[in-house]
């Protein structure tokens, strides 16, 4: 389900997951992941990677979906404010970690994004639509917009977010 809120309360951990402050904010962001050129496993300048880990496996709650980024928490701070305010600790090359099981499924299931599973890895990638990702995922966005009310210059704003995060 498209939304700005894919926040989630476990009673045991609390709240977690990914949250929208506004739909220029959310496009902007989805702008950014519709590029693969920002992906580091597909791109060495790439500063992310998407997944899902099968943490159920190993006797976990479930599957783990979140997105890695690797760059400056400044440049994070300021670009992708909201990506940062939900961000938890990184590993290794790994600056930082957002957690968000209902947002990557909507990334899937709703924009077309395509998940890649390897023999013998309980980790999948996450990676845009293979086909005209720009447009593909620009008009699911566009088209659930209109659904839910907004008119045609709200719209064209938020594309123009869309389009300054496919190009950041």
């Amino acid at each position: 389900m498209i939304t700005l809120d894919y926040r989630t309360n476990n009673p045991r951990w609390g709240t977690s997951g990914m949250a929208y402050a506004s739909w220029e904010r959310f496009a902007f962001a989805l702008g950014y992941l519709a590029n693969e050129a920002h992906y580091r496993n597909k791109n060495d300048r790439g500063l992310i990677e998407l997944h899902f880990e099968s943490n159920d496996v190993q006797g976990a709650w479930g599957k783990e979906g979140r997105i890695q980024y690797y760059g400056k928490e400044n440049y994070l701070a300021l670009r992708l404010a909201d990506w940062y305010y939900t961000k938890s600790a990184g590993n290794g090359s790994i600056t930082c970690r957002m957690n968000s099981n209902d947002y990557m499924y909507s990334l899937v299931h709703d924009f077309g994004f395509e998940e890649k599973r390897y023999r013998g890895y309980t980790t999948a990638d996450i990676f845009p639509p293979s086909s005209e990702p720009y447009r593909h995922v620009w008009t699911v966005l566009k088209n659930h917009l209109r659904k839910n009310g907004r008119d045609d210059l709200g719209i064209e704003n938020i594309f123009r977010y869309y389009t300054d995060g496919w190009n950041e």
